[in-house]
């Protein structure tokens, strides 16, 4: 039987943000994960949580300076953007030869733009760093004796023009006045919208083919039939001037092709790390690269009803004629893929792979949703309104955002007028919706223990201990922190 065995750290203290640097001005609570079920984790992410490696973090974003939220986009709504849509037909493009990525510009990196793709922007080896080194080594072959239990619920700009002081008030008033007249004249609802040059075309077409007899019906619900991140990607011709392929590779356990490309892909990583954020490469080593983003606490599993892969974390590499270009760091779990990280070789960021490898990610959720139904989700980490940089993540449509205080999900179009009042809000708009995982006193009894190599209740610890086991206000802290279900799943290490 899978278990996940953790150790709680109940210290609450300051540390660095990653968003707006602020040295003191971060808390969350954490847990080191031995070991972790997909299922246990996809909980632990529907209520706030979320890893660095093999450290699990949930933020108290009622008090930090830059609350995050954990968003989801409804993969199987998915709608791509226009801009969205560019970046994909550039991609095409300079597959077939029409253009070229060279020469390193600044695109991506551009400001207010969604091209930006930063889940690591605050999540990254700086918070893993801090708290890597706490855990404790265990022997998990030890483990032995099922848990006592009881039945657990399953609720799981500046203007352009800036009037100078010595302009009048009657420059004032007729600047004013132009300006009324031209919204007047700008938005009249009784005039017709013109039509685009390419509809105007396409009508023109079918029309003509309507006057030689033509039926011309499956060519209109063709015209009207919107293009699906899918299509892009299939209508490149057979025969490209470049080659693009993404290898999928399991890191935990590691895989014969993971270790083939480990130096490969740290390689892209240290360029990627030094460039783009600016890192020292002393920061980038081969092992603190593997702590951040090899290891993994989750394990893996295979079932009838999920995908061929399985579930549990992987690498998606992005192959152009023969050479690692990018890498996105994913798990798949039982309802969603999970975004952890995604870097490229900064010689290519013209192509803005950002946002090449979400749409890409997208579009994966979407495959494997057709062997494994209750995939349909995909996860990209934390949203922060208060931080510029991380907006870019609500422009996949649809999204919704995670409620912190009864753990809904709400659309993230009904969230975003409320976050521009105040950085922190409960966003469930109900206000007799409550927290349905919230644990009561008696569920802390049922906390699965790892003491002495047998896996017993809290109850029974307690027992046995006497008052060196009395720490109910810590636990009853983390069961809320987990929410009930979890907090009878999970087994502590003590």
């Amino acid at each position: 039987m899978l278990r996940s065995i953790i150790e709680y750290y109940a210290e609450h203290e300051r540390y660095r943000c990653g968003y707006c640097k602020g040295s003191d001005t971060n808390y969350g609570h954490g847990m080191w994960a031995h070991t972790m079920t997909v299922s246990d984790y996809q909980d632990l992410i529907d209520r706030g949580w979320r890893r660095s490696g093999k450290y699990v973090y949930k933020p108290t974003i009622s008090i930090i300076c830059c609350p995050s939220y954990t968003i989801r986009c409804k993969a199987l709504e998915f709608k791509a953007s226009k801009s969205q849509k560019k970046v994909l037909k550039q991609f095409n493009k300079y597959l077939i030869g029409q253009e070229e990525a060279a020469g390193g510009g600044d695109q991506q990196m551009s400001s207010g733009s969604e091209d930006i793709r930063l889940e690591d922007y605050g999540e990254g080896p700086e918070l893993f760093v801090e708290t890597s080194n706490a855990h404790r080594d265990i022997n998990l072959t030890s483990l032995v004796a099922p848990v006592e239990s009881n039945s657990i619920s399953s609720n799981d700009k500046n203007p352009e023009g800036e009037m100078s002081e010595i302009d009048t008030s009657e420059d004032k008033n007729a600047l004013r006045d132009s300006q009324e007249c031209k919204k007047v004249t700008c938005v009249d609802p009784s005039r017709v919208p013109c039509k685009k040059a390419k509809q105007l075309r396409i009508e023109r077409k079918l029309e003509r083919l309507k006057q030689k007899g033509i039926d011309v019906s499956t060519l209109e619900k063709k015209q009207n039939k919107e293009k699906q991140v899918e299509d892009f990607i299939n209508e490149l011709p057979k025969e490209t001037k470049r080659k693009l392929k993404i290898k999928l590779v399991r890191t935990n356990p590691p895989s014969p092709e993971w270790l083939e490309t480990a130096k490969e892909t740290h390689q892209v990583y240290v360029k990627y790390q030094t460039t783009v954020h600016g890192d020292k490469p002393e920061k980038c080593t081969q092992p603190k690269f593997e702590d951040f983003l090899v290891q993994s606490p989750l394990l893996e599993e295979h079932n009838e009803s999920g995908p061929a892969c399985g579930y549990g974390s992987f690498h998606q590499q992005y192959w152009l004629d023969g050479k690692i270009i990018a890498v996105g760091v994913i798990d798949v779990l039982p309802k969603c893929v999970s975004s952890v990280y995604f870097f490229y070789d900064p010689q290519y960021r013209n192509l803005t792979l950002g946002t090449y490898g979400a749409l890409r990610e997208i579009e994966f959720t979407r495959h494997l949703h057709t062997c494994a139904p209750e995939l349909k989700y995909y996860y990209m980490g934390f949203y922060i309104h208060s931080c510029r940089k991380m907006r870019y993540k609500g422009n996949f449509f649809p999204s919704d955002l995670l409620c912190p205080e009864t753990y809904k999900w709400i659309p993230i179009r009904d969230c975003i007028p409320i976050l521009e009042i105040t950085p922190y809000s409960r966003l469930d708009p109900d206000i007799d919706s409550i927290d349905e995982n919230y644990p009561t006193e008696d569920d802390i009894n049922y906390i699965p223990m790892l003491f002495k190599g047998e896996v017993t209740s809290y109850k029974t610890y307690k027992r046995k201990m006497g008052k060196r086991a009395d720490n109910a206000d810590v636990l009853m802290e983390y069961a809320k922190l987990v929410g009930a279900k979890s907090a009878k799943s999970l087994v502590m290490f003590v």
